[in-house]
């Protein structure tokens, strides 16, 4: 363990456990990820509630990271020093009051969904297929093409420096795939909907989920789009095809036929072989492009 952190022994793994937490030593993070690659981390330790919380943040605060379902993550081989919370209980709850959802940070985007479907609502339909939660959605500004997770909140409750904020919209900064909420642990958010119009926000998921299921490999362990769009006339996935990279295979971890900007996971693939597969395209896309693409996805090391 790092030096000057508390290290992690049996009397406070005692306590988070009498707080409901629960605590897994050297569990393998390909076990938490959608691309199923990852070594072991010293503690993963799931957490239910914000007593559970400020005391998980407390005994870990110089070295942690707060995982949702891990859907843009790709761990290094060698697992993680440290400890990985998991919000689930209280955190993956989810209140409706006529147009307005309250939603925890860990709940499933999909969970989220089939709420807005029940209670006739629109205005994240975009969603569909994001199989994250909510609090990694809305801290990487989730959505398509055209529509982001931050134009239907109102406010986010988070934990930070061991204090609990309630910020509004206005005074979070939103920008493509990012936002400034990294420092932070999202407890809960808020999201202004709308009354959908007889079927048509059922009908606005089935379209947009048969889009992805053409589009992409959703059949295949993988970590989403692994490149930021850049700012041209061409996307990352275009730019990635036209060097002529789709199927590119470096071991089992491959580029998609289907999409040039995943990198699929055909079975025992390694982050090395997936991260030798991000150095090429960013390399072969400057020399043809001259751009620079950024990664997306999160490398955790």
């Amino acid at each position: 363990m790092e030096e000057g952190r508390r290290i992690i022994n049996y009397n406070l793994i005692r306590r988070l456990s009498s707080l409901g937490c629960k605590i897994l030593r050297n569990e393998l993070l390909l076990k938490h990820c959608s691309f199923k690659i990852g070594g072991p981390v010293d503690f993963f330790i799931e957490i239910p509630n914000e007593y559970a919380l400020l005391e998980f943040l407390g005994i870990v605060s110089d070295k942690y990271y707060i995982l949702g379902k891990g859907t843009n993550v790709l761990f290094s081989d060698e697992g993680y020093k440290g400890a990985m919370g998991c919000l689930t209980g209280d955190f993956r709850k989810i209140y409706v009051l006529k147009d307005q959802i309250l939603c925890g940070g860990g709940a499933l985007i999909s969970n989220l969904l089939k709420i807005v479907l029940k209670n006739n609502l629109t205005g994240l339909e975009y969603l569909v297929g994001i199989p994250g939660t909510v609090g990694g959605a809305v801290r990487g500004n989730a959505g398509s093409k055209d529509e982001w997770i931050s134009a239907s909140i109102n406010s986010v409750e988070i934990y930070k420096n061991l204090k609990k904020q309630l910020i509004s919209k206005e005074k979070i900064k939103f920008r493509y795939r990012e936002s400034e909420l990294r420092d932070c642990v999202i407890t809960k958010v808020s999201f202004s909907l709308k009354k959908a119009m007889g079927n048509d926000s059922s009908k606005k998921i089935c379209r947009n989920m048969q889009k992805r299921l053409e589009k992409q490999p959703l059949n295949m362990p993988n970590a989403g789009s692994v490149f930021k769009n850049p700012s041209s006339d061409l996307s990352a996935g275009e730019l990635i095809e036209y060097t002529g990279l789709k199927g590119k295979r470096i071991g089992c971890a491959q580029i998609s036929d289907l999409h040039g900007n995943f990198i699929v996971n055909r079975g025992g693939a390694i982050a090395k072989d997936v991260l030798y597969l991000i150095d090429i395209v960013k390399k072969r896309v400057k020399k043809k492009f001259n751009i620079n693409l950024e990664t997306e996805i999160k490398i955790i090391k």
